[in-house]
């Protein structure tokens, strides 16, 4: 995966866990993941597979398309808007 990418999804990763207000255990928690691999995505460019990313979306309840750079709307798993972002 390009430089480009993995920057543009490292860095939306990290932004919707600092608006989901939840803290990272839980936010691993609802994902199905460890919190050291979630910590690996956003600090160490570890890119997650598919099925993670899919995982850690709903559960922050943004829209994976926009996580991978594809779209602009941030939130809404299911291509709405979600809940109201700043």
């Amino acid at each position: 995966m390009g430089g480009e990418y993995r920057e543009t999804i490292t860095a939306r990763l990290k932004l919707a866990v600092y608006r989901s207000k939840m803290t990272r255990k839980g936010i691993a928690e609802k994902a199905g993941i460890r919190e050291g691999t979630l910590e690996q995505y956003l600090y160490c460019g570890v890119m997650p597979g598919a099925d993670k990313l899919a995982a850690l979306c709903k559960a922050l309840e943004v829209n994976p398309a926009w996580v991978l750079g594809l779209g602009d709307v941030c939130g809404g798993t299911d291509g709405t808007t979600g809940k109201e972002r700043d």
